[in-house]
Order: structure tokens, then sequence, then C-alpha cells
């Protein structure tokens, strides 16, 4: 009897993103429960061998380019990875493509994935969507989409001919395929999984100062963790502003550390940056941008001497998580932070934590918006940078802003100073985390859903 086999398909296999977070951990625990299950890992490129006894494929073109269409090109091109996914899958048993409904993100590959499904997998392979993100969400995905595909050729991608389910990160996301055609009795709910043994190992009080050596601030710095990448929907400029007025208000020294990467496969990400390094001049606190984004787990060298530490250490030397992005497709933090015996502050996703609040998490303390003015609503982008601007340059500008907000920040710096609400607060959110966002539960119910 041969192996039972499993391939992820995701744009860039090994990058520092969430999506590459999902298919480790489940990867992981998959060859936990059966060791002879066979993983193979298709993707634009292999960024890093993050598992060792995987199998690596490569088709180029499921790179992400940014090159300009005709509809010619995207049926060409499209074909094309129809066709080098069904020969690199063709002795492979079930087949999870990751977040593949992203439109102009990477056009080609969206339609290609369809074509796939539809055309060219092979008998009795189980293909199945998991759908981070729509391109519904970013306009720059969205924006010129009819240019390319027809709403009839849009329906067909969402009815999913030849797909045997759309695995969903979040309940929000059922109604929405719905609305865009998809089955219901395709769609299942599958959250995402967190491994707890990244997050809940101890370190030491000297190994605390290594990371603090390495990030530049003194010992004595209470750090607001930001674990994102550098992109504008993040809203790293409110972050900004939030840590600055906790430290007015409770004349501590708080520091913020955005640990993520810069996004080379967003345009936009690089402008969205230098604007924010004008910003982080003007707040004039320590606000750190690390070099590069911290691996799931320690690398040593020779001697044992730590070389990186993992993402999980800098949460354990932190003394919250922070998070105030504007839009999530999953939102880790919210449930990472507990496993690493830490509370979380910021702004309240509703889709994310409304998802979270029916498992039993509690959020209450989370503000749902940050005006920067009184009539002002959730801008996102370079604009929103350029108005968190205009208010460092302008003293009383500011104090109108923290008065706006005052009870909002208040709610925050109340849950890190009261250190019994706060660990009661851990206490009862690690349980219920743990009872259904724990990764081997979470991947008893993936392995029930594919069939394997």
């Amino acid at each position: 009897m041969s192996k039972k086999s499993i391939c992820f398909i995701h744009y860039g296999i090994g990058w520092k993103d969430g999506i590459n977070t999902v298919i480790k951990s489940f990867a992981n625990q998959i060859q936990k429960k059966d060791p002879s299950f066979r993983i193979c890992l298709l993707g634009g490129e292999i960024g890093s061998r993050f598992l060792k006894d995987a199998e690596y494929k490569r088709i180029p073109a499921l790179l992400p380019k940014g090159k300009k269409l005709s509809k010619t090109r995207l049926e060409k091109e499209a074909l094309n990875i129809a066709k080098k996914i069904a020969k690199a899958t063709k002795d492979i048993d079930t087949i999870v493509i990751e977040n593949p409904l992203m439109g102009l993100y990477h056009l080609p590959a969206m339609l290609g994935f369809s074509i796939y499904a539809n055309q060219y997998k092979s008998k009795g392979v189980k293909v199945f969507f998991r759908v981070h993100d729509l391109y519904t969400d970013n306009l720059e995905y969205y924006k010129g989409i009819n240019d390319f595909l027809s709403s009839k050729e849009l329906k067909d991608i969402f009815q999913g001919k030849g797909v045997d389910g759309f695995l969903i990160i979040n309940h929000v996301l059922k109604d929405r395929l719905i609305r865009q055609g998809t089955p219901e009795k395709k769609i299942f709910y599958l959250s995402n999984g967190v491994d707890k043994t990244i997050f809940n190992q101890k370190i030491s009080n000297q190994e605390s100062k290594m990371i603090r050596k390495e990030l530049k601030i003194s010992d004595e710095a209470k750090i607001l963790l930001y674990p994102v990448r550098v992109i504008p929907r993040k809203n790293i400029e409110e972050a900004i502003l939030l840590v600055h007025f906790i430290r007015q208000l409770t004349e501590e020294e708080y520091v913020l550390v955005i640990s993520g990467k810069i996004d080379k496969h967003d345009p936009l990400s690089k402008l969205y940056h230098k604007q924010l390094k004008e910003l982080v001049d003007l707040a004039n606190f320590p606000v750190i941008f690390t070099k590069k984004p911290y691996p799931l787990e320690r690398e040593y060298g020779k001697r044992g001497k730590i070389d990186e530490f993992s993402i999980g250490d800098v949460y354990q030397a932190s003394e919250a998580i922070l998070m105030t992005s504007l839009r999530e497709g999953f939102g880790y933090p919210f449930l990472e932070s507990w496993f690493a015996n830490k509370v979380v502050i910021g702004r309240r996703i509703e889709n994310v934590i409304n998802d979270f609040e029916k498992s039993g998490l509690d959020f209450r303390w989370l503000y749902r918006g940050f005006p920067i003015r009184a009539e002002a609503g959730n801008q996102e982008g370079i604009q929103r940078v350029k108005n968190f601007l205009r208010i460092f340059e302008d003293n009383i500008l500011e104090k109108q802003v923290l008065e706006l907000n005052k009870s909002r920040v208040m709610d925050q710096i109340e849950v890190l100073q009261d250190k019994e609400k706060q660990k009661q607060i851990i206490e009862d959110n690690l349980m219920r985390a743990g009872q259904i966002y724990e990764i081997s539960e979470v991947t008893d119910r993936f392995l029930e859903l594919v069939g394997s």
C-alpha cells in the first residue's frame, strides 16, 4: 500500500509570512501523528526548507511578478500554471492550495488554480482551496480585475468546479464566499492552529538581556511587541502613537518593537516604511524595526551558542503584545499571546475578535477605533501616515487627539499595570485557546476534512 501524501501549494514556500507558519505547523503535526505521511511543498520559490523530511518542488510561474497583463497573456500564463501543477503533483493524493483567491496580486495563479482543479487534476485526487484572504479586501488587488475576467469567469472560479472544498479560517468568510457564488456545501470552517511549544518556552534573564542587546534597548525598557510585517494595513502609525500616549500617561519606558519584514512583493511597503521612519523621528522614543524576521525556532551555532533567537523568545522578553492592524485574515498574535502568557492590547478587529469570542475568549478592553479627529474614519496607507505626522508636528492637535482617545488608552494601561487582572485574563484565555486553537487539536480536524 502506498504512503498517504499531501502537497501544500503557496506562492512562496519558506517566506516569513503567516501562511508558511500554518503550513509548517500542519506538516509537523501530520508527521507526528503519522510518520509515514509524505509531505510535498510546492511554491514559486523556496525561501527556506523549514521541514526536514518534505519534498520541495518549484514552479517559478507561481511567484508574483507584478508585470502588466493582457487578456491573452493572462490566459496563457494561467494554463501554463495549471499544467505545471498537474505534472508536479501527479503522484499526490491531496492538494491544498493556500490563499488562491488573491486577484491582481497574482491573477494568472488565481485563474490557473481554477483551471487545474476543473480540467487537469488526476482522477481520485482531492483539491482544497484554503482561503485566508479575498482579493476584495485590498483595493490594489481588486481594482481593475473586471478588465481581465468577466463576471461569469469570476463566478466559475468561486463555484470551484473540481474543488473538493474551500477551507476557511474565519466564519465571516463563509457568507462572503456564498455571495461570490461558492456552494455552501463546499465551505468548511478550519481555524489556524498555534504550536504552543514555540511560545511557552521560558527564557532566562541572561537570554532576555541578549535579546535587548540585539535590539539596542536598555534592560529597564518595557517591550511592547508588534509581530507583523511592514505593510499599510498593519497600521503601524497608530501603534506608534498609542505607545507614545502610554509613555506620556504612565511616565514609564515603553518601547515598540516591530518584528516583521518589509514585504518586497508589495510595492507600497518600501514607501510605507520610509514614511514610518519620519514618524519615528518626530515621536522621539525607541521604535525598533528588526533587521530581519525571527525564525520560529532558535538557531544554534558551534558549541551550542545561540546564533538567532526565535519569535517565541521575543514574545517572552516582552511586556505585552500590541495589535493595531485594520484588517487581518486570521490574527495570530491574538492567540499566540496567551500561549506565551502575555496580554494583548490595542485595536479590536471585528471579524477576527468576533470569531475568537464565539470560542469563549475575552478581549473586552480592546478599542474599536482610534480617531485622530472627531469625524475620522479608518483611512489606510500613506495618507493615514501623513495625518499622523501632522499630529506629532502640532502640539495642540496632539493634545486634542489624546483627549479624544484618552479612555481607550487608559483601558490599555489598566490591563498593562493591574497584574492580578492581567493574570486572570491570561489564565482564562489560555484555557480556551488550548482547547480550540492548539495545533494538535486543529490538525485532527484538518485530516478529517481532507479525508486523510
